[in-house]
């Protein structure tokens, strides 16, 4: 038996030998695997729509071109922060964020300007003058009424003014300092009508509001639940419910709204023109509509070509026209403005 020992080592240490040389030869299969993925043509998009959807968009144009799409879900906070990182290791090729987000990038230089048929169907107002960026969906505030409400005095009100008009009418209103879209409505109402004549109508409408919410689902649940006759909420939310079988009449108002836009730019990292144009382009298509529908998010579309959704009237959105020029600071300072003026009624 000792005589067969030496060679049972042997043995041991050519098997021992052997089984490292597959692990180290499958680690550098896979390093290279990875590399070359790396390496493989594709762009990098910086998103901030929910990950589902996110991971829809990469997989569905894949399908449709071959080509890869990285979309990593970002906020729009952390778009700006990332923007700003010096020698950022891995820049993104595009970015799907807020219009404010957007105007700031092309304030900063970090967009190229990109045209299309495509983007030539979206108006003036939704886009950027040079086409450095563009809208695609927007989401406008809208009225919501119960339907106990509706039996009593039909599809009304349809214009701010007239939200003022019943005496008995009680409303839910979104907290104007505690959301984003809340102060861009916040900004907008103040643009159309100016600070004195947003704040007298703001304080005689409190006379209406039975609650400011933090959230515009939960004044959904409350106009849906018959606690309040109407209330001021975003479309998506109010058509996500309505889609949902609850009892809401939702209305465009007639003299206009304000709206959260989304949308889209190619930024100045970019260096594969062709596969971002395609990208950007078919972020119009059907497709995309599918996409978000499937994920139960109702967005209305600012491409003239777009699959709009009428009010429960059966009329179109109308948008406030306004510019929209504001800063992240001068949104700040309004709705402090608001809360010591409006909602505590201490400052004139």
């Amino acid at each position: 038996m000792k005589r067969y020992m030496p060679w049972m080592a042997v043995a041991v240490f050519i098997l021992a030998l052997l089984g490292l040389s597959c692990y180290v030869w499958e680690k550098q299969k896979q390093a290279e695997e990875q590399a070359a993925y790396e390496a493989e043509r594709h762009l990098v998009v910086y998103s901030a729509m929910p990950d589902d959807v996110n991971r829809g968009l990469a997989d569905e144009f894949y399908k449709k071109t071959g080509w890869r799409v990285q979309v990593q879900t970002r906020t729009d906070g952390q778009i700006r922060r990332l923007l700003k990182t010096p020698d950022l290791a891995s820049p993104p090729d595009m970015i799907i964020a807020s219009e404010q987000v957007l105007q700031d990038q092309k304030k900063d230089s970090m967009l190229q300007a990109y045209t299309s048929p495509q983007t030539d169907a979206v108006p003036p107002a939704l886009k950027d003058a040079g086409g450095y960026w563009t809208g695609l969906w927007l989401n406008p505030m809208v009225f919501i009424i119960s339907s106990s409400y509706y039996e009593r005095n039909g599809l009304s009100p349809q214009t701010w003014d007239e939200l003022l008009q019943d005496p008995n009418l009680t409303l839910v209103f979104p907290d104007l300092a505690a959301m984003d879209m809340a102060g861009d409505f916040l900004c907008s109402f103040v643009e159309m009508r100016g600070r004195d004549g947003a704040g007298r109508y703001l304080r005689e409408l409190q006379r209406h509001v039975t609650s400011y919410s933090q959230s515009m689902s939960s004044n959904v649940r409350i106009v849906a639940g018959g606690d309040a006759d109407a209330g001021v909420v975003d479309a998506a939310m109010a058509r996500q419910y309505s889609k949902d079988g609850a009892p809401i009449y939702i209305i465009y108002p007639r003299d206009g709204t304000s709206y959260w836009l989304t949308g889209a730019a190619i930024t100045k990292w970019c260096t594969d023109g062709e596969m971002a144009y395609a990208f950007l382009n078919w972020l119009f298509s059907d497709d995309v509509d599918g996409i978000l529908r499937r994920n139960h998010i109702y967005l209305t579309y600012t491409s003239d070509t777009g699959k709009n959704v009428l009010d429960a009237k059966g009329d179109g959105l109308a948008l406030f026209p306004v510019k929209k020029q504001y800063t992240a600071e001068g949104r700040r300072s309004l709705q402090d403005w608001w809360i010591k003026s409006v909602r505590f009624g201490k400052e004139p």
